[in-house]
């Protein structure tokens, strides 16, 4: 039978370098020509980011809450139980730091990203670097031959692949504390989370190296999600921690 739509078709159009250049000029090195616009506003932005970091927090603490009222048994008033006892509200609030100091990490390269390659720019945007060629000549580094990732053929799906593989690990570190501290209160709602995170990140891959830049949005918001929630999780567990502990 066909596969199903988690692993998109192999005959899917990889996006060549062509198709993702022609919404744009291109300078003499290879690279998009940015607008002084562009240019302008390729600077970090750390309110818009705590906005956004924000708000993703609200989001995946509302639905924390909601998968805790559902999930409460007598095995998880013990666990607070415990954690009060051992004033653990501290530690669990510090998992919660430790993720959001990764994600932040991960977001704040993506402000001088958008002065590099255009929003349209297509697979170019899965290059995690810019190198550039060396010459005997001392040439000005903004007009020297750039190196980016292949993007056609098997070489292309082969390099997105494990861009996605990378952008895990990128994040992995607060997804997998947050998972265990909430995990020992909220057992069942982690595993949800864990279910949806990592389904999230098989159709991130697979999108990703498959079709090429932007078919990996919706693995990508499914393990965001997840991550957040599973966050939140940690956070109402530190809350009702708190309060037992008074």
């Amino acid at each position: 039978g066909k596969s199903a739509s988690l692993f998109p078709n192999n005959k899917a159009a990889t996006r060549s370098t062509s198709l993702s250049m022609s919404s744009s000029a291109v300078k003499s090195d290879g690279m998009p020509l940015m607008t002084p616009e562009e240019l302008s506003s390729s600077q970090p932005q750390p309110m818009k980011t705590l906005t956004m970091m924000g708000a993703a927090t609200a989001i995946g603490t509302s639905i924390a809450f909601g998968l805790s009222f559902f999930t409460t048994s007598p095995a998880t008033e013990r666990a607070i139980s415990v954690a009060a006892e051992y004033n653990l509200a501290p530690l669990f609030l510090s998992g919660v730091v430790l993720a959001k100091a990764v994600a932040w990490v991960n977001f704040y390269p993506l402000a001088y990203k958008s002065g590099v390659m255009k929003r349209k720019s297509g697979n170019l945007r899965a290059n995690m670097h810019v190198y550039k060629v060396l010459s005997s000549e001392n040439e000005d580094e903004s007009k020297a031959a750039k190196v980016v990732l292949c993007e056609d053929g098997n070489e292309g799906k082969y390099n997105r692949a494990n861009r996605s593989l990378t952008h895990m690990t990128e994040t992995i570190a607060g997804q997998v504390i947050t998972t265990l501290l909430a995990g020992v209160v909220y057992p069942t709602a982690t595993l949800v989370c864990t279910i949806g995170w990592a389904t999230g990140r098989i159709m991130h891959q697979c999108g990703y190296a498959e079709k090429g830049y932007g078919s990996h949005g919706t693995g990508f918001a499914l393990s965001t999600l997840a991550s957040e929630v599973v966050s939140g999780l940690v956070l109402v567990a530190a809350a009702k921690t708190a309060m037992a502990t008074e």
